[in-house]
């Protein structure tokens, strides 16, 4: 192959690798969601976080314990759909609180950009400045949270709250 042919070749495979890899992207996050968001609209939005959601096996106990949980309980879930480790471990709470569909539990998730500016109101109203952080909240009051990385598996560190709160 002359030296001409061999610059043409490497030229449109980087012409397709570029290309594929945007394609790739754009269908994997297509907005960055901001403000107060359905489930749905996250799962709509990125094809790896219903993946995820679909394939992550939350702990039976824990799964018991939240679905026989009683009380009226608010969980605030502030994730960035640009955000890695908001893709990494909110799909499991979302997974165990799908699965527990437990009426008393009520789950908001808040779509933040990637400076942490907005939405405003909620970041201040939390002083949220990691993502993702899960806030538990009883009667207004927080009693808790999970913030960036768990320690433990998402849906035990939610348990872990609760049970605390329910001593108090």
């Amino acid at each position: 192959m002359n030296s001409a042919r061999v610059s043409f070749f490497i030229f449109l495979l980087i012409g397709f690798s570029v290309l594929w890899s945007e394609e790739a992207m754009s269908q994997d996050v297509q907005d960055n969601l901001i403000g107060e968001v359905t489930l749905d609209q996250i799962i709509e939005n990125s094809r790896i976080f219903k993946v995820y959601v679909d394939r992550y096996e939350p702990d039976p106990r824990d799964i018991e314990y939240l679905s026989s949980l009683n009380g009226d309980y608010s969980i605030v879930v502030f994730f960035g759909s640009w955000c890695r480790e908001s893709t990494k471990y909110t799909p499991g709470l979302v997974k165990t609180l799908n699965l527990v569909n437990n009426d008393q539990i009520e789950v908001t998730y808040v779509g933040v950009d990637e400076q942490k500016k907005f939405p405003n109101e909620f970041l201040k109203l939390f002083d949220i400045k990691y993502i993702p952080t899960v806030v538990v909240l009883k009667d207004g009051n927080e009693y808790g949270r999970i913030v960036e990385r768990p320690q433990l598996p998402i849906e035990t560190e939610l348990v872990q709250i609760l049970k605390r709160l329910q001593e108090n």
